[in-house]
């Protein structure tokens, strides 16, 4: 695959939505808006452990800074279709621009074939301001506890037609 970049300078939407049930769901980082000069509707396939992370990083990254988000609501919207992810994100980053007053996301693509090679791998740069960046990490949080219910016993995420708990030798905790 040819190395791309998406950059997108203050699109009109930057979130994180899903496909699918709880337990079987498939987490998606999408971006609409500019990108090289160009009307895009872009998404973007990551781990539901790397939404939570880039989240708390978020909350992180302010609370250091002494910035602070408005009240402003979650965009609550689910994700505009077609849904196919232009690649896998790996390794993200997080950066605070304080003269642009603006926060940059940049994500590189991460294949099975290329694990260990940085050549020719596709880029995703975002530039956003802090108050769509607070609007993106509510409707993260959000999404990412929408998922299965923990078992009070063990932790781990109950289907809906139970699990087998090891805390309770085996037997079938519903719900």
């Amino acid at each position: 695959m040819p190395n791309q970049l998406f950059d997108f300078n203050q699109p009109e939407r930057f979130l994180i939505g899903t496909v699918g049930v709880p337990g079987e769901r498939e987490f998606y980082l999408q971006v609409k808006g500019s990108s090289n000069g160009v009307k895009v509707l872009a998404s973007f396939a990551l781990e539901k452990s790397q939404a939570a992370a880039l989240c708390e990083r978020i909350r992180e990254m302010v609370r250091e800074l002494r910035l602070a988000f408005s009240s402003v609501e979650p965009d609550l919207a689910p994700l505009e279709t077609p849904i196919e992810a232009e690649f896998l994100l790996g390794v993200m980053s997080l950066t605070w621009l304080a003269e642009e007053k603006l926060f940059l996301f940049e994500a590189q693509e991460i294949t099975e074939n290329d694990i260990a090679e940085n050549e020719g791998l596709s880029m995703l740069r975002v530039r956003i301001s802090l108050e769509d960046m607070g609007t993106f990490a509510k409707r993260t949080e959000l999404v990412v506890a929408a998922g299965r219910q923990p078992c009070v016993f063990c932790g781990g995420p109950i289907n809906p037609g139970g699990h087998l708990c090891p805390r309770a030798n085996g037997y079938r905790r519903q719900g």
